[in-house]
């Protein structure tokens, strides 16, 4: 039986966008990550409160022919973690526990025709029971117990450019000083403790951007390693899809190959201009029962089984092929045009060496967006021949990923999420 993968959409959290990164999640990335997941059938998980305070999630439920995300939603596909099954009433009741985001959301022009779409709308949700609850986790002293495991690091072992040693370790002591007599809103207690601490110092912008989005990159981890140890997800493999970070890379799992695997990986092509408007074709296409499904099955267990040298290359480039053509028809490409001008490559390889894994090399499977300007990792592969890359320079599509901005949506190292989740306190 295959193992469901969830994936916790980090990049769509209101904070990011507060405080941006260099990705921007507009409509259009927004898509990009939707479609990608949809045809890699990875499952999502968003936030209740980033479904409604992120512009591009409220824009794709308002004009459904923008975005596949209501028929997504509508397939259960894309699950909403919910604190009460109730997205109509929840802004105002977290606007009275003097949430800021939730208060503007209700002032928003968008709000009065979004709450009325979502009346109708949310009784079919909760009919086809796509609302799963919040894990039964403490997750602002989840935060903490993340965030207190980089207490003493140096800002270089954590990937800051811009933070002094001193001023990481002055946040911190603001930070646990606010924490004294309780762990509640521990995000915002670090928030409040990095301005308290660096506004209208040098450079205070980058620096209060890089640790808010430390702890941005922070909380994702710590809400997937709740969801990791949760009945209604006992069986699922959890992906966290955030910024890349190598203060966290060690949560991420790290897969065993043989490089031969990696030096022709095939890859897939999927058509190039995707209609956002038709929502049965992106119903059919997450449908487990349907005929695409069965071919995109057998792609990802060819891929799985090819990188573990279980199966040829020929094998998988068939696989691959049969997937890609089956794609192209779904959405409409004529037959005779084939996979050439229609379509994109959208998987390729590139490497970098980060955290704990410095000494060597590591590859990465990488989904393409429009260009390879913003590439999302989506397994890694660690390298024990540091020659390899150099050997194999001439026949590799790789891309040197060191020092760049990424998104990651990996799966977490289940042992590790499992022991830390322990220590997180259930209620």
């Amino acid at each position: 039986m295959t193992t469901a993968n969830y994936t916790y959409l980090g990049t769509a959290d209101d904070l990011v966008q507060r405080y941006p990164w260099q990705i921007e999640m507009n409509l259009e990335n927004f898509n990009n990550m939707l479609i990608r997941k949809a045809l890699l059938g990875e499952r999502v998980l968003i936030n209740d409160g980033y479904l409604l305070n992120l512009p591009a999630a409220r824009l794709a439920l308002l004009k459904p022919e923008c975005s596949p995300l209501k028929a997504l939603i509508e397939a259960n596909f894309v699950r909403i973690l919910s604190r009460n099954n109730d997205l109509v009433s929840m802004p105002s009741n977290m606007a009275k526990q003097g949430v800021t985001s939730f208060a503007n959301l209700g002032n928003n022009s968008e709000w009065q025709a979004l709450s009325a779409m979502l009346k109708k709308w949310q009784p079919k949700l909760q009919h086809i029971d796509n609302f799963i609850a919040w894990p039964k986790k403490h997750i602002s002293h989840g935060f903490d117990t993340i965030m207190m495991r980089l207490y003493q690091k140096s800002p270089q072992q954590l990937g800051l450019l811009h933070t002094s040693h001193d001023e990481l370790l002055r946040v911190f002591d603001n930070y646990q000083q606010q924490n004294m007599h309780d762990k509640e809103a521990t995000r915002t207690r670090w928030e409040n403790a990095v301005i308290s601490e660096l506004a209208n110092s040098k450079h205070d912008k980058e620096k209060i951007n890089e640790l808010i989005g430390l702890a941005c990159e922070g909380y994702h981890y710590n809400f997937g390693i709740c969801l990791s140890n949760f009945s209604a997800l006992e069986k699922a493999n959890i992906i966290v899809e955030t910024r890349y970070s190598q203060a966290f890379d060690d949560f991420m799992e790290i897969n065993a190959t043989q490089q031969e695997c990696l030096a022709e990986m095939p890859v897939l092509d999927i058509p190039k201009n995707l209609p956002l408007d038709k929502p049965e074709l992106w119903k059919q296409v997450v449908d487990p029962f349907s005929d695409i499904a069965d071919l995109q099955t057998t792609y990802k267990q060819s891929m799985s089984l090819y990188s573990a040298g279980q199966t040829s290359k020929e094998a998988l480039k068939q696989a691959a092929k049969e997937y890609s053509v089956a794609l192209s028809k779904h959405f409409g490409q004529k037959e005779d045009m084939g996979l050439g001008a229609k379509s994109k490559r959208v998987l390729g390889l590139g490497f970098f060496g980060a955290g704990a894994l410095v000494s060597l090399p590591v590859a990465a499977l990488l989904w393409f967006s429009e260009t390879e300007l913003l590439p999302a990792v989506m397994k890694r592969f660690q390298i024990r021949d540091k020659k390899f890359f150099s050997e194999n320079k001439s026949n590799l599509p790789l891309v040197n990923m060191q020092n760049k901005p990424m998104i990651t949506s990996v799966a977490l190292n289940k042992e590790k999420a499992l022991t830390l989740s322990k220590h997180i306190p259930s209620f």
